[in-house]
């Protein structure tokens, strides 16, 4: 009996899933057979039995495949507005409500962290209004592990921070040559981590705002419902999902959440 391309297919996305531990099953077809067909093209090969063969035989092209699937396009508060409204209105709300229970710890989730710019722009954003004395602490996941090991360095070239203006480089970077480093601050903790948002269990239940932008878009609406429960979940009482301009919430999420700014996609959680 013949094997069609589709089984072939099927076949290659169920090995990469076995193999790199990856659940592509979130990921919809299309964008898979896209990028994937990307990756073929850059090794010379047409047709999926032939690319299961080369993944067999040659080392390192698993991870040069989880790189190509794994799309990490970001820079510093990459899309200013939503920053800026999390600087200018959110962190008002969350430090009163930290005052009536008499705390002064909040913690934020960068679901989906890339190379790091995300998470270090909601330190920056936090650190510039939260009191001195406050304990900032940033949960930040990936599934790609060489994002997180770059993430976790803090080293950046100069492009990556063109959205800064500079007394916010100089106050949070360390010039060395040609590049900047992020500074160790007082009370301002990261924490970088691997976390698959299609399958693992929810990482907390504390934080106070989740972070995911213009990462659903690569998911099919099944593993949708699944990741905005989980942070639903993850979410203290009135607490934030900030996700991508180009998203929407599934339908079966939305009455769970307040819009807050649907310009900017913020919703509350009810």
């Amino acid at each position: 009996m013949d094997v069609s391309d589709t089984d072939y297919f099927d076949l290659l996305t169920n090995k990469v899933s076995k193999l790199s531990g990856i659940v592509l099953d979130g990921y919809r077809d299309k964008y898979l057979r896209r990028r994937i067909d990307l990756r073929m093209r850059v090794v010379g090969i047409t047709d999926y039995k032939d690319y299961m063969r080369f993944l067999e035989t040659n080392e390192g092209e698993l991870a040069a495949l989880i790189d190509t699937l794994t799309i990490n396009v970001t820079e510093f508060m990459r899309d200013k507005t939503p920053f800026i409204f999390f600087k200018d209105n959110l962190i008002a709300d969350i430090i009163e409500r930290k005052q009536k229970s008499q705390s002064k710890l909040v913690r934020f989730w960068s679901a989906g962290c890339s190379n790091g710019e995300e998470p270090y722009s909601i330190g920056i954003c936090a650190k510039e209004v939260f009191p001195e004395d406050w304990n900032i602490s940033i949960y930040a996941t990936d599934i790609d592990e060489k994002c997180l090991k770059n993430a976790s360095e803090g080293v950046y070239f100069k492009d990556k921070i063109k959205n800064l203006d500079y007394m916010l480089r100089h106050k949070y970077f360390e010039k060395s040559e040609d590049t900047f480093k992020v500074k160790k601050i007082q009370n301002l903790s990261y924490r970088f981590k691997r976390y698959d948002l299609t399958n693992d269990t929810p990482v907390s239940k504390h934080f106070d705002t989740v972070f995911c932008r213009n990462v659903m878009i690569y998911f099919n609406e099944t593993q949708k419902v699944k990741m905005i429960s989980n942070f639903y979940d993850s979410l203290t009482k009135g607490g934030y999902l900030i996700i991508g301009k180009s998203e929407t919430l599934p339908p079966e999420m939305r009455s769970l959440f307040e819009p807050v700014s649907i310009k900017d996609k913020i919703y509350m959680k009810i």
